[in-house]
Parts: C-alpha cells; sequence; structure tokens
C-alpha cells in the first residue's frame, strides 16, 4: 500500500512556478516546468547575452583556440564554451550589473510574476565551467558524471539534439546549471577531449588547479587549467601521429 504521507510530502516538495518564490537546489521541479525553463527562457537568455556580447568578445577568444592547436572540428564548440565562461565570470565579480540581471531588467514585466524562475536564473550565474568524468550513461541524453576537482557525482540531462554522444570514460569540459532535485544540463555542448588525452589530464589535473588557485578565483583558474589541458590533449595527438607516421 501506498504511503500516503509520504507521497504529499513528495508533492509539497516539488518546485512550481506559482507557489515557489524562491529556487531550491535539492527540490525537484516537474518536467512540464523543466521543459519552459530549458526551452523557453534560458535559451531566450541565451540569444540575448550572444547578440549583446558574442561580436565583442570573439577576436580575443578565437586567437585563444587558434593558439591551441585544437582539431578544426572541435574548435565551433570550445570558442562557444569560452563565451559563457566569459558571462558568467563577469557574474562572479559582480552581482549586481551582468548580464542575467541585464535580461531580468529588460524582463522585469513578465520575470516579476515568476519570481522562482527569476530565482533560478541568478542560482545559473552563479555557475562555473568545469571537467567532468563520465561515468556513466543511461543513453546518449542521460549521464551520470563526476566532477573530477570536486570528485562530485551529478545526474546530467542533454537537452541538445545535436550534441555530440558522450562516450563512458571520456573526459570533457563544460558548465553545467541547476535543474532542481540535483538535476543539471550543460548550456551548450561539452568540449570532448580526445580519449588518448584522458589518463595524462586526469593525472595532471588537480596539481594545475592547486597551482592557479593560489591567487585566483575558480573562473580565473578554469582558463588557465584549460590552457594546460589543451596544450596536453595537442601534444600527445601530434605524438600519435608522428608515431604513426614512422610506422
Amino acid at each position: 500500500m501506498v504511503n500516503v504521507k509520504t507521497v504529499e510530502k513528495v508533492v509539497e516538495f516539488v518546485q512550481s512556478e506559482t507557489k515557489s518564490k524562491t529556487f531550491r537546489l535539492d527540490y525537484p521541479v516537474s518536467e512540464e516546468l523543466r521543459e519552459v525553463m530549458v526551452n523557453e527562457v534560458f535559451s531566450d537568455f541565451m540569444t540575448f547575452a550572444l547578440e549583446l556580447y558574442f561580436d565583442d568578445c570573439l577576436p580575443v577568444f578565437k586567437e585563444y583556440v587558434e593558439g591551441h592547436n585544437s582539431r578544426q572540428e572541435k574548435q565551433q564548440v570550445l570558442l562557444q564554451n569560452l563565451f559563457w565562461w566569459k558571462i558568467f565570470y563577469d557574474s562572479s565579480i559582480n552581482r549586481r550589473e551582468n548580464c542575467i540581471e541585464e535580461y531580468i531588467a529588460e524582463n522585469y514585466h513578465w520575470l516579476s510574476k515568476r519570481p522562482m524562475i527569476k530565482s533560478w536564473l541568478r542560482e545559473c550565474a552563479k555557475a562555473v565551467p568545469k571537467f567532468y568524468f563520465v561515468g556513466y550513461k543511461y543513453n546518449d541524453s542521460e549521464l551520470v558524471m563526476i566532477d573530477i576537482m570536486e570528485e562530485e557525482t551529478l545526474d546530467v540531462i542533454v537537452y541538445d539534439p545535436q550534441a555530440i554522444p558522450p562516450i563512458k570514460g571520456e573526459i570533457v569540459m563544460g558548465t553545467l546549471i541547476p535543474l532542481g532535485g540535483g538535476l543539471h544540463i550543460p548550456i551548450i555542448d561539452f568540449y570532448h577531449f580526445d580519449f588518448e588525452a584522458t589518463e595524462a589530464i586526469a593525472n595532471c589535473l588537480h596539481h594545475y588547479y592547486e597551482k592557479y588557485l593560489k591567487n585566483s578565483t575558480m573562473h580565473e583558474a578554469f582558463i588557465h587549467v584549460l590552457s594546460a589541458m589543451l596544450q596536453i590533449e595537442s601534444l600527445i595527438r601530434i605524438e600519435k601521429q608522428t608515431n604513426t607516421t614512422s610506422y
């Protein structure tokens, strides 16, 4: 027999767009509300941010990408991930004046009536790009990932049908935002490191973070650690190509 009190408690904890004023990381939201949050609200915010800031950021990030000798087919997703690093880095250094606050102000007329959505957007503003190990795949869009730095396990849903299917055991880089109930989504597709570089990256990631976090914030350290990981990936790829050619 179903325990009625337990069911009532679960229903009570589910966040509602109309009844909840503050977004809670640990309380789930309905599938219908998740669709609104991801495909309507955050998608609209992304368009807003891209139109305002992408062109200004492009020259610097193109130089960064080209300087790290990434595979041609992976350069665009690396560029996009760098853009979102910049958006959330700016949010981290100015909580009151940043892109998300601009979006909230621009859309105050409807967000004022949806306080939980507004609260959720401000939680998203705290996102930090990180390196993840793909621990388990239910399928190509439902994953269990491990935050390598924090050694924390996360449930991840990939909504983008065009995203590259992850491989169990690979290391990826990206920015996750919360969906409630312990669920997260990447704001765009991950940067997938070459599988051959997995061991080398896993072995030295903590060392580089420890080095840069001595004098930097997590956002600032990330961009330096990413540079080191991209160089490792490039060196391993060149070494593999050299060995293949020599045979």
